[in-house]
């Protein structure tokens, strides 16, 4: 090889390793940018914090592969229950973060996500990316046959079976915006359909979380010693509160209260 040819070699060498660099750190670069699952299981996470994040859900417990799914759950007697997400578009759940699966753009500048929580329970979460998204998520609710859900004083959503078995509910809402801020929400009740209103102001940081979480609370009213039941004149008037069947006789129509107190 002459004097023109190795320095030719060696430029070429040099070019080509210089290139080899680049593309490395090129792939490092885009292998360090969430996606955006993972940005939106961070900021959902951000918003309900980890410590109460299960590894696995409860037995009974499913989460729905696309947000067009339902997430299932079980309810203090053991049926089950499904939670119909919010979701307008198709869109396969991505696991992120510590255990929350992800369902990016499911609805007009909104992702939704569930997790599954360390009491049994789950949780399903709308996150509002901008002004734009809608004020209102509805999750429609399959229940046991004959059974309904009635609005709590405290604004958790209790579910009771026909006979008035209380069987589990949603525990009382909450929404938070970008800087961790409360952002006023309520539930509403449309049939077997949960409504999730969350009140938008000019001063609110997006995106914005919003939680329905549903609780069968077997394990909280075992540990109380109260035994699932409801006062018979409560639900004959209408469902104007249910109490476990161990304290009814004391307690009369202290009714939603008392059911109120185990969603706090």
């Amino acid at each position: 090889m002459n004097h023109r040819q190795r320095i030719a070699s060696t430029i070429v060498a040099t070019i080509s390793a210089a290139a080899l660099t680049l593309g490395a750190a090129s792939t490092a670069f885009a292998n360090d940018t969430p996606s955006p699952a993972e940005q939106t299981a961070a900021v959902v996470e951000k918003a309900t914090g980890t410590t109460d994040i299960a590894p696995a859900p409860a037995p009974g417990t499913t989460i729905p592969q696309r947000s067009t799914g339902d997430a299932k759950a079980t309810t203090a007697t053991g049926d089950d229950v499904s939670i119909a997400l919010p979701g307008t578009n198709n869109v396969t759940g991505t696991k992120a973060g510590k255990n929350t699966t992800v369902y990016p753009g499911a609805a007009k500048a909104t992702d939704l996500a569930v997790q599954p929580t360390a009491d049994g329970g789950i949780r399903a979460l709308a996150v509002l990316k901008n002004a734009t998204a809608p004020r209102e998520q509805r999750y429609d609710i399959s229940l046991p046959n004959g059974a309904h859900l009635m609005k709590l004083d405290n604004g958790a959503v209790a579910a009771i079976a026909k006979n008035g078995t209380f069987l589990g509910g949603f525990t009382t809402p909450w929404a938070k915006d970008a800087t961790g801020k409360p952002v006023p929400t309520s539930y509403r009740i449309d049939g077997n359909t949960l409504v999730q209103t969350v009140q938008i102001a000019d001063s609110t940081a997006f995106p914005v979380v919003a939680d329905p979480k549903w609780l069968d609370d077997a394990a909280k009213g075992t540990a109380m010693g109260l035994a699932t039941g409801c006062v018979s004149g409560a639900v004959a008037g209408g469902g104007a509160g249910c109490i476990p069947g161990a304290v009814a006789g004391g307690l009369g129509g202290a009714v939603a209260g008392v059911i109120g107190g185990l969603f706090d």
